[in-house]
Formats: C-alpha cells, structure tokens, sequence
C-alpha cells in the first residue's frame, strides 16, 4: 500500500509539474502576441529580417513599408511522403502612440504524390492481363501531384522569438511571470 501510495505521488507530481510547464509556455506565448515595442519599425526591422535569415528564408518587401513576404521553404517530405514548405508574411505596424507591433502570418503547403495505375477497381478488365482494363497497359502506371493543401495562421512562436531577441529584459521578464503564476 505504501509503494502504492508513493506511485501515486510522484505521478502527481509529474503530471502538474507537465501541466505548469505547458501553462507558462502557453502564457508566455499568449502575452508576447499582444507587445508593443518601444523603438521605431526602422530599428526593429533589420533584426526582424535577420531572423529570417537564420531560419533559411529569402524574401521581397514592399518598398517604404515595413511588409516582407518570404519564398516558400521546403522543410521535409521525400520521393514516398508529402512534401511540406513554409512561408510567411511578416509585417510591422506603428501604432498611434508611436509604438509598433509585429504580426507574422505563416502558411503551411502539403503536397503528396500519387500513383495512378491503369488496373480496374471494379474487375471488368480482362482477366488474362490480370484485370487490367487496357491489355498493352500490363506494367504501366503513372504518377502526379495529389491537389495541395494549405493552411496558414498567425504564428505566435515566431513572434515570441522576435520579442525575445528585440525586446531580452521584457523577455526574461515575461518569463519570470509566468513561473510566479504557474510554479
């Protein structure tokens, strides 16, 4: 019953430590998507554009504004699996009290080839040519693109990178707070 009892304690303990753990993350993540920062765009933005850089992303920006707009990237797939690229816009917003804002939109692509054979699904094909429908189609098959998937939505880690790198002390702050709140 005592090794029980212990079993059941230290799974606790595990499972809230888990859970305080996921918590400040979720709290920091949340609270670094609504900063403002106190320096001009002008300054934030060659960081900003750095980041990409360090993450492997080439981009345009629109000129005057502070909008850039990455190339897809490839980040995984192969010749049997989908293939999967990322993209993002990132855009910085002055505010009317003279603060600014940044805001990153990511957009996930998905692509999965496909082979097409020329085999009947529903056995009319000839039964010598193993049910194949067109009898010179023995061994022939063909492949293509499944249609593409996309999917975008704010990205709030990469936002949290950006406070993290622009902003260190309101960073480190944030964090300290969310430890206090969810210990």
């Amino acid at each position: 019953m005592r090794h029980l009892l212990r079993a059941v304690l230290t799974a606790s303990v595990v499972i809230v430590t888990g859970c305080a753990s996921h918590q400040r993350d979720n709290y920091v993540r949340d609270r670094a998507a609504t900063v403002a920062y106190e320096q001009p765009l002008a300054q934030l933005w060659p960081e900003v554009k750095a980041i990409m850089d360090e993450r492997g992303y080439s981009w345009r920006e629109l000129p005057n504004q502070f909008v850039l707009e990455t190339e897809w990237l490839d980040s995984g797939g192969g010749t049997l699996g989908p293939t999967s690229s990322t993209r993002y816009l990132i855009e910085g917003v002055t505010l009317a009290d003279g603060r600014a804002v940044l805001r990153a939109l990511r957009s996930d692509r998905v692509q999965q080839s496909v082979g097409v054979s020329y085999a009947t699904d529903k056995g009319t094909g000839n039964p010598a040519t193993g049910g194949l429908a067109d009898p010179n189609g023995v061994g022939r098959s063909t492949s293509g693109l499944a249609p593409e998937q996309k999917a975008s939505y704010r990205d709030l880690d990469l936002e949290l990178e950006f406070f993290r790198k622009l902003n260190p002390k309101g960073a480190t702050a944030l964090e300290a707070e969310a430890s206090a709140k969810y210990p």
